[in-house]
């Protein structure tokens, strides 16, 4: 996506209220680096080409993009020598460029204080930070310009640091004076497309609009929207535009974080389908094991031979490596067998370790019993848990995935020791109705078995393993409430499915009362007294945005 100047003023007003926050930790990872700060706050800077920019992102969100860099960026330790313990003290936008500006300052010994700043230049494939001292001498950057590179300005640590070349144009101020459309396109601090989409405007009512820009505590009036692929802030939606989900936050979302997640879920996806193959595997040998001793060992065999030797043991002489002996089966007919012994101890002895063996087995298989089912459980719950990641294509849903794996670095310690997380899930707030939807096995039970109640509506995709999905009404609904939450709870319930690409998916839905848990089979529940319908799969994802979207326009949207 393209942004302006005028996007990125938000930005620094938005961020503005990380200012008096102390940063406990510094980390990179790619073309990122995070600023974990006071307050449980992580700011991400980016300067990579497609997702430059800046935003506070989830602690969850830094680790999922840690543990998928390829490498730790250079700058990172200087970030972290210079940083650590240093207290943001101002955000600012430079020269109203798509500059920003992050201003430290750290008390050392006898009372002095060293100002570091931070400048990102938020340039597409030109994209750079630069940390400098209180001189302006660059001290560290991500990536180093030299002479040959730029004819304008060299970015190399110990230099002075010189910004880019300023766009040269009117001052917003000067224009104000004077509003004309013969020189609304030389206005500076403002993209050329955001220009554009404001020609619609006479001159005087774009300058009582274009008036609010650039001044401290006016951002609460404006809007942030999406004209096509640019994204830019205005008090009102342009013509064509359409709001942006979250607002300014969410641009930042969109622009700096999405990009960033979408290209490490794939490698998230690829990690947990590895991951759970290889415990399929596991389970597959344990099994195998298990049955092998429930099954193909015999037992018995020890104890007659046990038995043998107590009624022969006249005839059997010490040091002697086996002994054939007869027996009566159970037709009464006689018969040989030859026992092999241990000729270091006495027959006594030998019989003892028969039956000791005969004993170790037979404990040995009603541990394995116990076992064989626990193992078939995990087996049957894995097996669900790989077909639902490989329908899960959002870095959300995957991260929890991946969470309840514990194949993401663990959570910082919480404060009670009884407080466990919940199953891996999603929650979706209608307005008039709750939704939940199971993303794994044990997410699954959690919403039908713990979070819904009698009368709350269960859903499930038909013909394989998918979310179980649970909706609540708050209050009496309308028709089209009805319908329209119908709709969203079985387009979300086959998005989540193998049946995803089925134009034709069918989804059963009943009341939960009329869902209980069975071992094995499909959904690994049985229910009664249900209706089906065809699920329209991108319905949910649609209703969601178009619902932000009227609610950012202030309008009542489909609640």
């Amino acid at each position: 996506m393209a942004f302006g100047p005028e996007l990125v003023w938000m930005w620094s007003e938005y961020l503005s209220r990380l200012a008096g926050r102390r940063v406990q930790r510094v980390e990179g990872a790619g073309s990122v680096v995070f600023l974990s700060l006071s307050g449980g706050s992580v700011l991400l800077l980016s300067w990579g080409a497609q997702n430059c920019g800046a935003a506070v992102v989830s602690d969850e969100v830094r680790k999922s993009l840690l543990s998928s860099a390829a490498q730790t960026p250079a700058i990172t330790s200087a970030l972290r020598s210079h940083l650590a313990g240093a207290e943001l003290e101002s955000v600012g936008q430079l020269r109203r460029d798509r500059l920003l500006r992050f201003s430290f300052k750290k008390t050392v010994g006898a009372g002095f204080v060293n100002v570091r700043n931070v400048t990102l230049e938020v340039m597409e494939r030109y994209s750079n930070i630069v940390l400098t001292d209180e001189n302006n001498s660059i001290i560290e950057t991500a990536k180093h310009v030299y002479p040959a590179d730029n004819a304008y300005r060299s970015v190399l640590p110990g230099q002075d640091y010189v910004l880019p070349p300023e766009f040269p144009g009117l001052a917003l101020e000067e224009w104000l004076k004077a509003p004309s459309d013969d020189t609304l396109h030389g206005i500076c601090g403002f993209g050329r497309q955001f220009i554009k989409a404001a020609e619609n405007y006479e001159p005087a009512a774009l300058a009582a609009y274009l008036g609010r820009f650039y001044k401290s505590g006016r951002s609460g009036a404006m809007t942030a929207q999406r004209l096509g692929k640019y994204v830019t802030v205005f008090p009102e939606l342009l013509e064509g535009a359409s709001a942006a989900a979250g607002g300014v936050e969410g641009t930042c979302a969109d622009i700096v974080v999405s990009p960033l997640l979408n290209r490490g879920a794939d490698s998230i996806r690829k990690k947990i389908v590895a991951y759970l193959k290889k415990e399929l595997v596991r389970r597959e040998r344990q099994t195998a094991d298990i049955n092998r001793l429930l099954y193909e060992d015999e037992p018995e065999v020890y104890k007659k031979r046990g038995e043998l030797i107590v009624a022969n043991m006249w005839k059997i002489r010490r040091g002697e490596p086996q002994v054939t002996l007869s027996m009566w089966d159970e037709n009464g007919a006689e018969r040989t067998e030859t026992v092999p012994l241990d000729p270091a101890v006495s027959a006594a002895q030998n019989a003892e370790k028969y039956f000791a063996k005969y004993k170790k087995i037979m404990a040995a298989r009603e541990r394995a019993a116990r076992v064989l089912k626990k193992v078939t459980q995990e087996t049957e719950e894995l097996q669900e848990e790989l077909s639902m990641a490989m329908c899960l294509d959002d870095a959300e849903s995957l991260l929890l995935l991946e969470n309840e794996l514990g194949l993401a670095k663990p959570l910082p310690v919480r404060k009670k020791k009884d407080e466990h997380p919940a199953p891996p899930h999603r929650r979706f707030d209608l307005g008039f109705a709750l939704a939940w939807a199971g993303l794994s096995a044990k997410g699954n039970h959690y919403v039908t078995f713990r979070l819904a109640v009698a009368d709350d509506v269960w859903f499930h995709a038909q013909g394989g393993p998918g979310p179980h999905v649970i909706l609540r009404y708050n209050d009496a609904p309308s028709d089209e409430q009805r319908e329209q939450a119908v709709k969203f709870c079985a387009s979300l319930a086959a998005h989540y499915s193998k049946g995803r690409d089925n134009m034709s998916q069918r989804v059963d839905y009943t009341l939960r009362k009329h869902v209980a848990p069975i071992r094995g089979g499909e959904a690994h529940v049985t229910y009664k007294e249900f209706s089906s319908v065809t699920a329209e799969v991108g319905f949910w994802e649609r209703y969601l945005s178009e619902t932000e979207s009227a609610q950012a326009a202030g309008e009542p949207g489909n609640s």
